[in-house]
């Protein structure tokens, strides 16, 4: 795997503040985070990763800037993702990343017409 240092990069204007922030990393993808809690400082992450650029390692680059960013600026103390027990590269990913796994939750995704396992990846900041 190649490593990477990348910038994420907010739109002008945007804030965590209204709840949700799209982080992006161009041309390689973006990051979101979501389910913002001021309160307990902590958000939900979702990426997403531009096919040309997969398996190359910069999901992983995204990942650590976001912690760097989060820990730094946003002042989050945990981030977390919600992934389908099914998808083993993404939990690989997250826990490659400094994730934890700290729960199951029973049928919690829908995935086309069904509803799936997801397991909670959590990292304390």
């Amino acid at each position: 795997m190649e490593q990477h240092q990348l910038t994420l990069v907010a739109r002008p204007g945007d804030s965590l503040s209204s709840g949700a922030l799209r982080l992006y990393a161009l041309p390689y993808g973006c990051v979101d985070l979501y389910a913002y809690d001021p309160l307990n400082r902590r958000a939900a992450v979702a990426i997403v990763v531009a096919s040309a650029y997969r398996r190359r390692g910069y999901a992983l680059a995204m990942l650590q800037a976001l912690a760097t960013l989060a820990r730094s600026t946003l002042h989050l103390h945990q981030l977390y993702a919600d992934i389908a027990v099914s998808n083993a590269a993404s939990l690989a990913l997250f826990e490659k990343a400094g994730y934890s796994p700290c729960g199951t939750f029973r049928q919690w995704l829908l995935v086309g017409d069904s509803f799936v396992s997801s397991t909670r990846m959590q990292l304390i900041l």
